[in-house]
Protein backbone atom coordinates (compact mmCIF):
# COMPACT_ATOMS: atom_id res chain seq x y z
CA UNK A 1 0.00 0.00 0.00
CA UNK A 2 1.46 3.18 -1.11
CA UNK A 3 1.81 6.27 1.20
CA UNK A 4 -1.37 8.05 -0.52
CA UNK A 5 -3.27 5.04 -0.13
CA UNK A 6 -2.78 4.49 3.58
CA UNK A 7 -2.82 8.30 4.68
CA UNK A 8 -6.40 7.76 2.81
CA UNK A 9 -7.16 4.94 4.62
CA UNK A 10 -6.18 6.54 8.27
CA UNK A 11 -8.55 9.34 7.56
CA UNK A 12 -11.44 7.11 6.61
CA UNK A 13 -11.05 4.93 9.59
CA UNK A 14 -10.87 7.99 12.02
CA UNK A 15 -13.81 9.60 9.85
CA UNK A 16 -15.47 5.76 10.98
CA UNK A 17 -14.38 5.47 14.29
CA UNK A 18 -15.73 8.77 15.43
CA UNK A 19 -18.86 7.89 13.72
CA UNK A 20 -19.48 4.81 15.63
CA UNK A 21 -17.81 5.53 19.07
CA UNK A 22 -17.15 9.02 19.59
CA UNK A 23 -20.05 11.44 21.55
CA UNK A 24 -21.45 14.36 19.62
CA UNK A 25 -20.39 17.52 21.91
CA UNK A 26 -23.35 18.62 23.90
CA UNK A 27 -24.25 21.59 26.12
CA UNK A 28 -24.06 21.14 29.68
CA UNK A 29 -27.13 22.39 31.64
CA UNK A 30 -27.23 22.72 35.59
CA UNK A 31 -30.34 23.33 37.47
CA UNK A 32 -30.40 24.59 40.85
CA UNK A 33 -33.29 24.29 43.23
CA UNK A 34 -34.61 23.74 46.87
CA UNK A 35 -36.84 20.64 48.41
CA UNK A 36 -37.39 22.59 51.11
CA UNK A 37 -39.43 25.41 49.28
CA UNK A 38 -42.85 26.46 49.65
CA UNK A 39 -44.52 23.82 48.67
CA UNK A 40 -45.63 24.37 44.97
CA UNK A 41 -42.71 25.56 43.65
CA UNK A 42 -40.99 21.68 45.01
CA UNK A 43 -44.01 20.40 43.35
CA UNK A 44 -43.32 22.76 39.87
CA UNK A 45 -39.36 21.92 40.31
CA UNK A 46 -40.51 17.73 40.35
CA UNK A 47 -42.13 18.02 37.43
CA UNK A 48 -39.39 20.22 35.72
CA UNK A 49 -36.53 17.72 36.44
CA UNK A 50 -38.61 15.01 34.34
CA UNK A 51 -39.28 17.47 31.72
CA UNK A 52 -36.07 18.37 31.49
CA UNK A 53 -34.45 15.14 31.79
CA UNK A 54 -36.66 14.00 28.46
CA UNK A 55 -35.32 16.83 26.81
CA UNK A 56 -32.28 16.36 26.81
CA UNK A 57 -32.02 13.44 25.60
CA UNK A 58 -34.34 14.88 22.29
CA UNK A 59 -32.76 18.02 22.36
CA UNK A 60 -29.08 16.61 22.86
CA UNK A 61 -27.82 18.31 25.90
CA UNK A 62 -26.56 17.11 29.42
CA UNK A 63 -28.54 17.80 32.28
CA UNK A 64 -27.50 18.09 35.91
CA UNK A 65 -30.08 19.11 38.63
CA UNK A 66 -28.86 19.61 42.45
CA UNK A 67 -30.51 20.90 45.71
CA UNK A 68 -26.34 21.86 47.26
CA UNK A 69 -26.13 25.33 46.44
CA UNK A 70 -22.35 25.70 47.35
CA UNK A 71 -22.49 23.74 44.18
CA UNK A 72 -22.39 27.08 42.54
CA UNK A 73 -18.58 27.63 42.79
CA UNK A 74 -16.07 29.06 39.85
CA UNK A 75 -14.76 25.68 39.52
CA UNK A 76 -18.46 24.00 38.58
CA UNK A 77 -19.24 26.88 36.61
CA UNK A 78 -15.96 26.55 34.11
CA UNK A 79 -18.10 23.83 32.60
CA UNK A 80 -21.67 24.43 32.55
CA UNK A 81 -23.19 26.42 29.44
CA UNK A 82 -26.76 27.19 30.70
CA UNK A 83 -27.74 27.72 34.86
CA UNK A 84 -30.67 26.94 35.50
CA UNK A 85 -32.78 28.06 39.01
CA UNK A 86 -36.21 26.39 39.33
CA UNK A 87 -37.63 27.90 42.25
CA UNK A 88 -34.94 29.92 44.40
CA UNK A 89 -32.24 31.92 44.35
CA UNK A 90 -28.53 31.63 46.57
CA UNK A 91 -28.54 33.80 49.78
CA UNK A 92 -24.59 33.19 50.61
CA UNK A 93 -22.22 35.58 49.40
CA UNK A 94 -19.39 33.28 47.90
CA UNK A 95 -22.27 31.58 45.61
CA UNK A 96 -23.39 35.19 44.81
CA UNK A 97 -20.29 36.71 43.64
CA UNK A 98 -19.64 33.15 41.50
CA UNK A 99 -23.13 33.43 39.91
CA UNK A 100 -21.87 37.23 38.91
CA UNK A 101 -18.70 36.26 37.48
CA UNK A 102 -20.01 33.41 35.61
CA UNK A 103 -22.86 35.53 34.09
CA UNK A 104 -20.01 38.70 33.49
CA UNK A 105 -17.65 36.27 31.70
CA UNK A 106 -20.75 35.04 29.14
CA UNK A 107 -22.57 32.64 31.01
CA UNK A 108 -25.86 31.43 30.57
CA UNK A 109 -29.05 32.03 33.21
CA UNK A 110 -32.95 30.95 32.75
CA UNK A 111 -34.88 31.58 35.79
CA UNK A 112 -38.75 30.49 36.54
CA UNK A 113 -41.04 32.39 39.04
CA UNK A 114 -39.28 32.26 42.09
CA UNK A 115 -35.93 32.36 41.16
CA UNK A 116 -36.59 35.61 40.53
CA UNK A 117 -37.86 36.59 43.81
CA UNK A 118 -36.36 40.05 45.51
CA UNK A 119 -37.73 42.26 48.13
CA UNK A 120 -35.94 44.72 50.89
CA UNK A 121 -34.60 42.20 52.76
CA UNK A 122 -32.85 40.01 49.74
CA UNK A 123 -29.73 42.64 50.33
CA UNK A 124 -28.37 42.02 46.29
CA UNK A 125 -28.40 45.00 44.33
CA UNK A 126 -26.45 42.92 41.73
CA UNK A 127 -29.75 40.79 41.16
CA UNK A 128 -31.85 43.16 40.82
CA UNK A 129 -30.23 45.32 38.21
CA UNK A 130 -29.50 41.31 36.33
CA UNK A 131 -33.20 41.49 36.53
CA UNK A 132 -33.70 44.72 35.25
CA UNK A 133 -34.35 46.77 38.14
CA UNK A 134 -37.27 44.41 38.99
CA UNK A 135 -38.32 44.06 42.57
CA UNK A 136 -41.58 41.99 43.60
CA UNK A 137 -44.67 44.24 44.23
CA UNK A 138 -47.73 41.80 44.52
CA UNK A 139 -48.89 38.82 43.30
CA UNK A 140 -52.55 37.21 42.05
CA UNK A 141 -53.70 34.62 44.27
CA UNK A 142 -54.59 31.56 44.38
CA UNK A 143 -52.49 30.12 40.41
CA UNK A 144 -55.01 30.64 38.39
CA UNK A 145 -54.57 30.46 34.20
CA UNK A 146 -54.27 33.59 32.02
CA UNK A 147 -53.68 34.55 28.36
CA UNK A 148 -50.40 35.17 27.50
CA UNK A 149 -49.22 37.53 24.30
CA UNK A 150 -46.19 37.13 22.43
CA UNK A 151 -44.43 40.83 22.11
CA UNK A 152 -42.21 40.44 19.18
CA UNK A 153 -42.81 37.17 16.87
CA UNK A 154 -39.50 37.23 15.11
CA UNK A 155 -37.62 36.59 18.37
CA UNK A 156 -36.02 33.40 18.26
CA UNK A 157 -37.99 32.61 21.45
CA UNK A 158 -41.16 32.92 19.76
CA UNK A 159 -40.81 29.93 17.07
CA UNK A 160 -43.62 28.24 16.44
CA UNK A 161 -45.51 29.81 19.39
CA UNK A 162 -48.81 31.63 18.71
CA UNK A 163 -49.69 34.99 19.02
CA UNK A 164 -50.69 34.67 22.10
CA UNK A 165 -51.64 31.16 24.00
CA UNK A 166 -53.01 30.32 27.28
CA UNK A 167 -50.59 29.48 30.06
CA UNK A 168 -51.68 26.84 32.74
CA UNK A 169 -52.92 27.86 36.33
CA UNK A 170 -49.67 29.96 37.93
CA UNK A 171 -49.40 32.56 40.52
CA UNK A 172 -48.41 35.96 38.50
CA UNK A 173 -45.88 38.42 39.84
CA UNK A 174 -45.97 42.17 39.47
CA UNK A 175 -42.74 44.38 39.14
CA UNK A 176 -42.33 47.40 40.40
CA UNK A 177 -40.22 49.22 38.56
CA UNK A 178 -41.73 47.48 35.35
CA UNK A 179 -38.45 45.29 33.65
CA UNK A 180 -39.98 47.19 30.57
CA UNK A 181 -38.76 51.05 31.55
CA UNK A 182 -35.19 49.83 31.68
CA UNK A 183 -33.58 50.14 28.44
CA UNK A 184 -31.43 46.89 28.32
CA UNK A 185 -34.75 45.12 28.63
CA UNK A 186 -36.12 43.21 26.17
CA UNK A 187 -39.55 42.07 27.31
CA UNK A 188 -40.67 38.94 24.97
CA UNK A 189 -44.42 38.03 26.50
CA UNK A 190 -46.82 40.11 28.50
CA UNK A 191 -50.01 38.78 30.62
CA UNK A 192 -53.19 39.85 28.01
CA UNK A 193 -55.22 42.99 29.74
CA UNK A 194 -58.31 40.61 29.19
CA UNK A 195 -57.26 38.83 32.01
CA UNK A 196 -57.98 41.71 34.31
CA UNK A 197 -59.38 41.10 36.91
CA UNK A 198 -57.59 37.76 38.01
CA UNK A 199 -57.41 36.51 41.51
CA UNK A 200 -60.06 34.72 43.61
CA UNK A 201 -58.08 36.73 46.38
CA UNK A 202 -55.14 39.03 45.94
CA UNK A 203 -56.53 40.17 42.47
CA UNK A 204 -54.49 41.86 39.49
CA UNK A 205 -56.18 44.64 38.52
CA UNK A 206 -54.67 46.67 35.21
CA UNK A 207 -51.60 47.54 33.93
CA UNK A 208 -48.60 46.17 31.60
CA UNK A 209 -48.01 43.22 32.98
CA UNK A 210 -44.37 41.84 31.41
CA UNK A 211 -44.24 37.72 31.92
CA UNK A 212 -41.15 36.74 30.11
CA UNK A 213 -37.96 39.26 29.55
CA UNK A 214 -34.35 39.26 28.94
CA UNK A 215 -31.59 41.76 30.28
CA UNK A 216 -29.57 42.27 26.94
CA UNK A 217 -26.49 43.24 28.49
CA UNK A 218 -26.32 39.55 29.73
CA UNK A 219 -27.59 35.94 28.32
CA UNK A 220 -30.35 35.34 30.40
CA UNK A 221 -33.90 34.82 30.40
CA UNK A 222 -36.84 34.85 33.35
CA UNK A 223 -40.10 33.60 32.76
CA UNK A 224 -42.69 34.37 36.02
CA UNK A 225 -44.34 30.82 35.25
CA UNK A 226 -43.10 28.28 37.76
CA UNK A 227 -45.84 27.83 39.99
CA UNK A 228 -47.30 24.08 40.94
CA UNK A 229 -48.28 21.08 39.10
CA UNK A 230 -50.18 22.32 36.24
CA UNK A 231 -46.78 24.38 34.26
CA UNK A 232 -46.38 21.40 32.07
CA UNK A 233 -49.76 20.25 31.03
CA UNK A 234 -49.38 22.84 27.77
CA UNK A 235 -47.78 22.23 25.02
CA UNK A 236 -47.70 25.50 23.89
CA UNK A 237 -45.60 26.58 26.81
CA UNK A 238 -43.45 23.42 26.84
CA UNK A 239 -42.41 24.54 23.29
CA UNK A 240 -41.34 28.21 24.72
CA UNK A 241 -39.63 26.53 27.79
CA UNK A 242 -38.00 24.80 24.79
CA UNK A 243 -37.15 27.72 22.42
CA UNK A 244 -35.58 29.35 26.36
CA UNK A 245 -33.11 26.81 26.72
CA UNK A 246 -31.60 27.15 23.45
CA UNK A 247 -31.84 31.58 23.48
CA UNK A 248 -28.76 33.56 22.48
CA UNK A 249 -30.27 36.70 23.42
CA UNK A 250 -31.26 40.17 21.48
CA UNK A 251 -31.27 43.42 21.38
CA UNK A 252 -34.50 45.46 22.75
CA UNK A 253 -36.27 48.51 21.90
CA UNK A 254 -37.67 50.72 25.26
CA UNK A 255 -41.84 51.48 25.41
CA UNK A 256 -43.31 52.91 28.43
CA UNK A 257 -46.59 51.68 29.63
CA UNK A 258 -48.46 51.83 32.71
CA UNK A 259 -46.97 49.90 35.00
CA UNK A 260 -49.60 46.80 36.42
CA UNK A 261 -51.65 46.89 39.93
CA UNK A 262 -53.54 45.26 42.25
CA UNK A 263 -55.56 44.85 45.11
CA UNK A 264 -56.86 42.32 48.20
CA UNK A 265 -59.89 40.98 48.17
CA UNK A 266 -62.16 38.59 49.69
CA UNK A 267 -65.43 36.80 49.19
CA UNK A 268 -66.59 37.58 52.35
CA UNK A 269 -66.35 41.61 51.22
CA UNK A 270 -70.26 42.23 51.61
CA UNK A 271 -72.56 40.31 54.23
CA UNK A 272 -76.17 41.03 55.58
CA UNK A 273 -77.98 41.02 59.05
CA UNK A 274 -80.69 38.93 58.69
CA UNK A 275 -82.74 40.24 61.28
CA UNK A 276 -82.01 44.08 60.58
CA UNK A 277 -82.34 43.57 56.70
CA UNK A 278 -78.64 45.61 56.28
CA UNK A 279 -75.83 45.31 53.84
CA UNK A 280 -72.02 46.05 55.01
CA UNK A 281 -70.10 46.34 51.95
CA UNK A 282 -66.25 46.57 52.22
CA UNK A 283 -64.56 49.35 50.23
CA UNK A 284 -61.06 48.83 50.33
CA UNK A 285 -59.10 51.52 48.25
CA UNK A 286 -61.49 54.09 50.67
CA UNK A 287 -60.87 52.38 53.77
CA UNK A 288 -65.09 52.48 54.18
CA UNK A 289 -67.87 50.53 55.37
CA UNK A 290 -70.96 50.89 52.93
CA UNK A 291 -74.52 50.48 54.59
CA UNK A 292 -77.64 50.08 52.82
CA UNK A 293 -80.54 48.72 54.00
CA UNK A 294 -84.15 46.93 53.18
CA UNK A 295 -85.23 49.70 51.29
CA UNK A 296 -82.00 50.58 49.52
CA UNK A 297 -80.99 53.43 51.50
CA UNK A 298 -77.53 54.01 52.35
CA UNK A 299 -78.21 55.25 56.11
CA UNK A 300 -74.65 55.78 56.84
CA UNK A 301 -70.99 54.91 55.19
CA UNK A 302 -68.49 54.29 58.06
CA UNK A 303 -64.99 54.99 58.49
CA UNK A 304 -62.79 51.60 59.83
CA UNK A 305 -59.38 50.74 59.31
CA UNK A 306 -57.04 51.03 56.64
CA UNK A 307 -57.50 48.73 53.54
CA UNK A 308 -60.88 46.60 54.86
CA UNK A 309 -61.06 43.26 53.24
CA UNK A 310 -63.66 41.16 54.85
CA UNK A 311 -66.47 41.00 56.69
CA UNK A 312 -68.55 39.33 59.24
CA UNK A 313 -71.75 39.73 61.41
CA UNK A 314 -73.65 38.50 64.82
CA UNK A 315 -76.62 38.57 63.95
CA UNK A 316 -77.48 37.76 67.59
CA UNK A 317 -75.55 41.08 69.09
CA UNK A 318 -76.24 43.55 65.68
CA UNK A 319 -72.45 43.80 66.00
CA UNK A 320 -70.30 44.05 62.41
CA UNK A 321 -66.62 42.99 62.57
CA UNK A 322 -64.21 44.37 60.08
CA UNK A 323 -60.90 42.94 59.14
CA UNK A 324 -58.11 45.69 58.40
CA UNK A 325 -55.53 44.59 56.66
CA UNK A 326 -53.81 47.88 56.22
CA UNK A 327 -53.12 48.61 59.92
CA UNK A 328 -53.84 45.14 61.20
CA UNK A 329 -57.40 45.79 63.12
CA UNK A 330 -60.65 44.55 63.09
CA UNK A 331 -63.42 47.30 63.57
CA UNK A 332 -66.23 46.79 65.45
CA UNK A 333 -69.58 48.41 64.33
CA UNK A 334 -72.40 48.71 66.65
CA UNK A 335 -75.22 47.61 64.06
CA UNK A 336 -77.88 49.85 65.74
CA UNK A 337 -76.48 52.92 65.28
CA UNK A 338 -73.82 51.99 62.12
CA UNK A 339 -71.10 53.44 64.42
CA UNK A 340 -67.67 51.85 65.13
CA UNK A 341 -67.42 51.35 69.05
CA UNK A 342 -64.03 49.29 69.25
CA UNK A 343 -61.12 49.23 66.95
CA UNK A 344 -59.38 45.58 67.90
CA UNK A 345 -55.73 44.88 67.44
CA UNK A 346 -54.82 41.63 65.93
CA UNK A 347 -51.64 41.28 63.71
CA UNK A 348 -50.94 42.31 60.36
CA UNK A 349 -52.76 41.58 57.05
CA UNK A 350 -55.98 40.02 58.77
CA UNK A 351 -57.99 38.81 56.03
CA UNK A 352 -60.49 35.91 57.49
CA UNK A 353 -63.49 36.65 59.64
CA UNK A 354 -66.43 34.81 60.68
CA UNK A 355 -68.73 34.79 63.69
CA UNK A 356 -69.38 31.76 66.04
CA UNK A 357 -72.56 32.89 67.08
CA UNK A 358 -72.78 30.08 69.62
CA UNK A 359 -70.28 31.32 71.91
CA UNK A 360 -70.06 34.84 71.14
CA UNK A 361 -66.57 34.71 69.53
CA UNK A 362 -64.64 36.09 66.25
CA UNK A 363 -62.04 34.15 64.48
CA UNK A 364 -59.46 36.24 61.97
CA UNK A 365 -57.18 34.06 60.19
CA UNK A 366 -54.10 36.33 58.70
CA UNK A 367 -52.21 36.31 55.63
CA UNK A 368 -48.73 34.76 56.13
CA UNK A 369 -49.04 33.66 59.80
CA UNK A 370 -49.87 30.50 61.17
CA UNK A 371 -51.27 32.45 64.54
CA UNK A 372 -55.47 32.65 64.49
CA UNK A 373 -56.53 35.29 66.71
CA UNK A 374 -60.13 34.72 68.61
CA UNK A 375 -61.84 38.19 69.82
CA UNK A 376 -64.29 38.12 72.93
CA UNK A 377 -67.64 39.07 71.45
CA UNK A 378 -68.30 40.75 74.94
CA UNK A 379 -65.15 42.35 75.97
CA UNK A 380 -63.69 42.88 72.75
CA UNK A 381 -60.42 41.41 73.84
CA UNK A 382 -58.07 39.49 71.74
CA UNK A 383 -56.43 36.09 72.67
CA UNK A 384 -54.66 33.78 70.43
CA UNK A 385 -55.20 29.91 69.22
CA UNK A 386 -52.01 27.85 69.62
CA UNK A 387 -49.61 28.72 66.85
CA UNK A 388 -49.82 26.82 63.81
CA UNK A 389 -53.34 27.35 62.94
CA UNK A 390 -53.71 29.14 60.20
CA UNK A 391 -57.00 29.75 57.36
CA UNK A 392 -57.71 31.01 53.81
CA UNK A 393 -61.66 30.20 54.67
CA UNK A 394 -63.48 29.80 57.87
CA UNK A 395 -67.12 28.09 57.65
CA UNK A 396 -68.92 27.92 61.18
CA UNK A 397 -72.01 25.42 62.37
CA UNK A 398 -73.33 27.40 65.31
CA UNK A 399 -75.17 24.31 66.09
CA UNK A 400 -72.52 22.38 66.35
CA UNK A 401 -70.46 25.11 68.02
CA UNK A 402 -67.61 23.95 65.59
CA UNK A 403 -65.40 26.42 63.27
CA UNK A 404 -63.90 24.68 60.19
CA UNK A 405 -60.72 26.13 58.76
CA UNK A 406 -59.04 25.47 55.45
CA UNK A 407 -55.52 26.47 53.56
CA UNK A 408 -54.59 26.37 50.46
CA UNK A 409 -51.11 24.71 51.43
CA UNK A 410 -52.73 22.03 53.87
CA UNK A 411 -54.77 18.71 52.87
CA UNK A 412 -56.70 18.87 55.41
CA UNK A 413 -59.37 20.81 56.85
CA UNK A 414 -59.27 21.56 60.96
CA UNK A 415 -61.89 21.39 63.04
CA UNK A 416 -62.15 23.83 66.02
CA UNK A 417 -64.44 22.86 69.03
CA UNK A 418 -66.08 26.36 69.94
CA UNK A 419 -66.56 24.99 73.57
CA UNK A 420 -63.01 24.51 74.42
CA UNK A 421 -61.01 25.22 71.35
CA UNK A 422 -60.04 21.45 71.19
CA UNK A 423 -58.72 21.05 68.05
CA UNK A 424 -59.00 17.97 65.03
CA UNK A 425 -58.25 17.55 61.31
CA UNK A 426 -59.76 15.74 58.53
CA UNK A 427 -58.00 15.02 55.05
CA UNK A 428 -59.94 16.79 52.24
CA UNK A 429 -57.56 16.91 49.31
CA UNK A 430 -54.41 19.85 47.95
CA UNK A 431 -55.37 23.05 47.17
CA UNK A 432 -58.25 23.54 49.32
CA UNK A 433 -60.14 27.15 48.53
CA UNK A 434 -63.40 27.51 49.10
CA UNK A 435 -65.52 25.51 52.40
CA UNK A 436 -69.16 25.64 53.47
CA UNK A 437 -71.46 23.75 56.26
CA UNK A 438 -74.99 22.62 56.13
CA UNK A 439 -75.91 22.02 59.50
CA UNK A 440 -78.83 20.46 58.16
CA UNK A 441 -76.87 16.89 57.17
CA UNK A 442 -73.86 17.70 59.31
CA UNK A 443 -72.03 18.09 55.92
CA UNK A 444 -68.68 20.20 54.98
CA UNK A 445 -68.16 21.13 51.25
CA UNK A 446 -64.51 22.16 50.53
CA UNK A 447 -63.20 22.66 46.76
CA UNK A 448 -59.96 21.62 45.84
CA UNK A 449 -59.16 24.33 43.31
CA UNK A 450 -56.30 22.44 41.59
CA UNK A 451 -57.66 19.04 41.36
CA UNK A 452 -61.34 20.30 40.10
CA UNK A 453 -63.28 18.22 42.78
CA UNK A 454 -65.64 19.13 46.33
CA UNK A 455 -64.56 17.35 49.42
CA UNK A 456 -67.85 16.23 51.05
CA UNK A 457 -66.70 15.66 55.14
CA UNK A 458 -69.19 13.95 57.36
CA UNK A 459 -72.41 12.35 56.62
CA UNK A 460 -72.42 8.49 56.66
CA UNK A 461 -68.77 8.22 55.13
CA UNK A 462 -66.05 8.38 57.66
CA UNK A 463 -63.48 9.65 54.97
CA UNK A 464 -63.96 12.46 52.33
CA UNK A 465 -66.23 12.06 49.43
CA UNK A 466 -64.61 13.55 46.24
CA UNK A 467 -66.93 14.57 43.52
CA UNK A 468 -65.83 15.87 40.48
CA UNK A 469 -66.84 19.97 39.59
CA UNK A 470 -65.14 22.07 36.20
CA UNK A 471 -62.28 23.09 36.41
CA UNK A 472 -60.88 25.59 38.89
CA UNK A 473 -63.72 25.49 41.98
CA UNK A 474 -63.46 28.76 43.82
CA UNK A 475 -67.22 29.41 45.55
CA UNK A 476 -69.84 27.35 47.12
CA UNK A 477 -73.38 28.08 48.22
CA UNK A 478 -75.84 25.82 49.48
CA UNK A 479 -79.67 25.84 49.08
CA UNK A 480 -80.82 25.55 52.88
CA UNK A 481 -84.20 24.19 51.88
CA UNK A 482 -83.10 21.61 49.38
CA UNK A 483 -79.25 20.55 50.45
CA UNK A 484 -78.66 21.38 47.05
CA UNK A 485 -74.92 22.56 47.02
CA UNK A 486 -74.02 24.96 43.74
CA UNK A 487 -70.06 25.24 42.63
CA UNK A 488 -68.45 28.23 41.02
CA UNK A 489 -65.71 26.80 38.78
CA UNK A 490 -64.02 29.82 37.65
CA UNK A 491 -61.78 28.17 34.64
CA UNK A 492 -64.38 26.38 33.28
CA UNK A 493 -66.98 29.35 32.83
CA UNK A 494 -69.62 27.03 34.74
CA UNK A 495 -71.68 25.89 38.00
CA UNK A 496 -72.10 22.53 39.11
CA UNK A 497 -74.80 21.55 40.73
CA UNK A 498 -74.59 18.64 43.35
CA UNK A 499 -77.50 16.68 45.24
CA UNK A 500 -76.82 16.97 48.94
CA UNK A 501 -78.28 13.55 49.90
CA UNK A 502 -76.96 11.12 47.07
CA UNK A 503 -73.63 13.43 47.00
CA UNK A 504 -73.98 13.12 43.17
CA UNK A 505 -73.89 15.68 40.17
CA UNK A 506 -77.35 16.59 39.22
CA UNK A 507 -76.82 19.54 36.57
CA UNK A 508 -73.35 21.48 35.22
CA UNK A 509 -74.81 24.79 34.03
CA UNK A 510 -72.60 27.85 31.91
CA UNK A 511 -72.50 30.60 32.55
CA UNK A 512 -70.15 33.68 32.40
CA UNK A 513 -67.00 34.79 32.16
CA UNK A 514 -64.62 33.67 35.37
CA UNK A 515 -67.60 32.95 38.02
CA UNK A 516 -66.00 33.27 41.27
CA UNK A 517 -69.07 34.94 43.10
CA UNK A 518 -71.88 32.52 44.00
CA UNK A 519 -74.96 33.10 46.90
CA UNK A 520 -78.60 30.60 46.83
CA UNK A 521 -82.00 32.26 47.47
CA UNK A 522 -82.91 29.14 49.50
CA UNK A 523 -86.88 30.68 50.01
CA UNK A 524 -87.18 30.63 46.28
CA UNK A 525 -84.48 28.63 44.91
CA UNK A 526 -82.56 31.59 42.79
CA UNK A 527 -78.58 31.30 42.80
CA UNK A 528 -76.79 34.24 41.82
CA UNK A 529 -73.35 33.55 39.36
CA UNK A 530 -71.09 37.05 39.93
CA UNK A 531 -69.00 36.24 36.59
CA UNK A 532 -66.18 38.79 37.28
CA UNK A 533 -64.83 39.05 33.41
CA UNK A 534 -68.13 39.67 32.42
CA UNK A 535 -69.55 42.65 34.16
CA UNK A 536 -72.81 40.26 34.89
CA UNK A 537 -74.43 37.76 37.35
CA UNK A 538 -76.29 34.76 36.28
CA UNK A 539 -79.83 34.18 38.15
CA UNK A 540 -80.27 30.42 38.05
CA UNK A 541 -83.98 29.03 38.48
CA UNK A 542 -82.81 26.25 41.15
CA UNK A 543 -85.91 24.38 40.46
CA UNK A 544 -85.12 23.29 37.20
CA UNK A 545 -81.53 24.23 36.58
CA UNK A 546 -82.38 26.90 33.96
CA UNK A 547 -80.93 30.32 33.74
CA UNK A 548 -83.36 32.57 34.68
CA UNK A 549 -81.45 35.66 33.57
CA UNK A 550 -78.26 37.69 33.08
CA UNK A 551 -77.98 40.92 34.12
CA UNK A 552 -75.11 43.54 33.88
CA UNK A 553 -74.11 44.12 38.18
CA UNK A 554 -70.86 46.74 37.82
CA UNK A 555 -67.28 46.17 36.59
CA UNK A 556 -65.72 43.06 38.42
CA UNK A 557 -68.42 41.86 40.32
CA UNK A 558 -67.15 39.12 42.86
CA UNK A 559 -68.81 38.89 45.84
CA UNK A 560 -72.62 38.73 47.12
CA UNK A 561 -75.11 38.17 49.13
CA UNK A 562 -78.98 37.75 49.75
CA UNK A 563 -81.42 38.41 51.78
CA UNK A 564 -84.17 35.68 51.28
CA UNK A 565 -86.54 37.91 53.17
CA UNK A 566 -87.08 40.09 50.69
CA UNK A 567 -86.23 37.98 47.57
CA UNK A 568 -82.92 41.08 46.75
CA UNK A 569 -79.46 39.94 45.87
CA UNK A 570 -76.39 42.91 46.63
CA UNK A 571 -73.43 42.28 44.36
CA UNK A 572 -70.50 43.86 45.01
CA UNK A 573 -67.77 45.12 42.14
CA UNK A 574 -64.44 45.87 42.07
CA UNK A 575 -64.78 48.61 39.84
CA UNK A 576 -65.36 51.74 41.68
CA UNK A 577 -66.32 49.46 44.78
CA UNK A 578 -70.02 49.18 43.45
CA UNK A 579 -73.14 47.81 44.58
CA UNK A 580 -76.04 46.59 42.59
CA UNK A 581 -79.06 45.46 43.64
CA UNK A 582 -81.22 42.10 41.83
CA UNK A 583 -84.87 41.83 42.79
CA UNK A 584 -84.94 38.16 42.55
CA UNK A 585 -89.10 38.24 42.00
CA UNK A 586 -89.24 40.98 39.31
CA UNK A 587 -85.16 40.22 37.96
CA UNK A 588 -84.33 43.73 37.27
CA UNK A 589 -81.50 45.45 38.94
CA UNK A 590 -81.07 49.04 40.68
CA UNK A 591 -77.90 51.01 40.96
CA UNK A 592 -78.37 52.99 44.07
CA UNK A 593 -75.87 55.74 44.78
CA UNK A 594 -74.12 55.44 48.25
CA UNK A 595 -72.89 58.12 50.91
CA UNK A 596 -68.94 58.54 50.82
Amino acid sequence: MNARRFLLFLLLASHLAGSLFAQPSRSKVLAFYSATAEPDHVQFAQDALKFLNERAVSEHFTFEATTKWEDLNDENLKTVQLVLWLNESPTNPEQRHAFERYMQLGGAWLGFHAAGYNDKDTNWPWFVDFLGGAVFHINSWPPLPARIIMDDRSHPVAAGIPDAFESPANEWYVWKPSPRLNKDVKVLATFDPANYPIGLKDVLTSGDLPVMWTNTKYKMLYMDMGHGDKIFTSAVQNRLIDNAINWLGNRASQSATPEASGIRISPRGIVLNPRTHKVYAVNTRRGTVTVLDGNEHFPASVKVGAEPEAIAVNEDTNRIYVANAGDGTVTVIDGRTDAPIAKVAVGDLPYVVAVNTANDKIYVARTFTNVMTVIDGKTNVASSLKPGEQADAIAVDPAANKIYLLSYESPNVKVIDGADSRISEVPAGTHLWAIAANPANKKIYATNAGSSNVAILGGESKGATLVHTGETPCALAIDSSTGRVYVANYTSNSVTVIDGTSDSVVATIDVGERPQGLAVDSANHKVYVANTHSGTTTVIDGTNNSIAATLSTGTWPFAIVVDSATHKAYVSSLGGDQLTVIDGTTLTISSPTPKQ
